[in-house]
């Protein structure tokens, strides 16, 4: 009996043993840590096989940093290349370039995230050099009404837009458009209205990649115009479901999957402290003021309180002064991220890097 027990004992022991070593030891997705290239201005990387990043210069904090249009990306497949962004026309013309040091295959298409001038506004550019131009429905639309009188006053301040023609979008879907040679495979997605009502998304299933637009960004560079902050937020949760160990973002540098609850988090709370606040009665500007989220800082450099025009939108929004289904009808400023709180700092940015102009 005392030997049974005495068995027992060290087997148990051995079990603890066991267990404990397996609670010390990380599981496979931990130690598999994804790296995040270190990058500067205008660097390309290859991100993974045949994939490459360009990372557009950009800053919410310092109007010196000039505008490079949107980041870009492009997948190399067994006879051809597809590109996600056709950025300015200088800008497209830029990245053809570097696209040409990394393959010598065609450019068959190219996906306009969504209908700004940094985005799309390149789509003459890639035309030329035989693509095709994807858009969600949406956004092939408001390029389609918007384009003309957004292109036109566009033109009045960069060149490469006034030296250029407006080129719409040749292929237009729904809800989903992939291209897939067996070697490659892009889904160009729609998830609903978040940044625009036109926002696609590019998921590389194959790499984990997730190229976002305008629909995630990462840092201080939303601009909320034509957004519709609360199914913003069930679009971002829509992309978590996805299985992704890279974001390559419109704007700002590539991120882990976290970047996605960072800018869900951004919209969420922001909503969560002015409903707040208008629930008290309080006055914009006093729920503005005390818009308290640190953490936005931390992530981005910039306080939350202070870009004032995104939160009068979420407050219009509140407020139902604002009609989800018409957003995008006028153009988007391509300056929003480097205004200085609560001043008229659009002057003060070069004509070149400015955009349409404000709402």
């Amino acid at each position: 009996m005392l030997k049974r027990i005495a068995m027992l004992t060290v087997v148990a022991g051995v079990f603890v043993l066991a267990v404990m070593a397996a609670e010390d030891k990380p599981a496979p997705e931990a130690a598999a840590k994804v790296k995040i290239p270190d990058m500067k201005f205008d660097d390309v990387t290859e991100i993974a096989p045949g994939v490459f990043f360009r990372y557009s210069s950009i800053s919410a904090t310092d109007p010196k940093v000039p505008f490079g249009g949107s980041n870009n990306i492009w997948i190399v497949f067994k006879d051809y290349v597809v590109v996600v962004d056709a950025n300015f026309p200088k800008e497209a013309g830029d990245v053809i370039a570097a696209i040409k040091k990394t393959t010598d295959k065609p450019i068959k298409y190219v996906l306009d995230t969504h209908h700004h001038g940094d985005h799309a506004y390149g789509n003459c550019i890639w035309a030329k050099e035989g693509a095709k131009i994807v858009a969600h429905t949406n956004a092939a639309r408001l390029l389609e009404t918007a384009g003309p009188k957004s292109w036109a006053d566009a033109a009045k301040d960069r060149k490469d837009i006034r030296d250029n023609e407006l080129k719409k979008a040749d292929i237009s879907f729904d809800d989903k458009y992939v291209l897939d040679d067996g070697t490659q495979r892009v889904e160009f997605r729609y998830f609903g209205h978040s940044h625009t009502r036109g926002d696609a998304v590019a998921y590389l299933p194959k790499q984990k990649i997730l190229c976002t637009g305008d629909a995630c960004v990462n840092g201080a560079f939303n601009f909320m115009g034509h957004a519709n902050s609360a199914t913003w937020v069930t679009c971002l949760e829509g992309m978590q479901k996805l299985d992704v160990d890279l974001i390559c973002p419109g704007h700002g540098k590539v991120g882990g999957k976290d970047v996605l609850a960072k800018q869900k988090r951004y919209f969420v709370d922001m909503r969560a402290e002015i409903k707040k606040g208008m629930d008290a009665k309080k006055p914009l500007d006093e729920i503005t003021d005390s818009l308290d989220m640190a953490w936005y800082k931390e992530w981005t450099g910039k306080a939350a309180k202070d870009i004032k025009e995104n939160v009068k939108h979420v407050y219009n929004e509140y407020q139902g002064k604002i009609d989800h289904n018409t957003l995008g009808a006028r153009p988007a400023p391509l300056d929003y991220f480097q205004r200085e709180p609560a001043t008229a700092h659009a002057a003060a940015v070069p004509a070149l890097l400015r955009g349409p102009g404000a709402e």
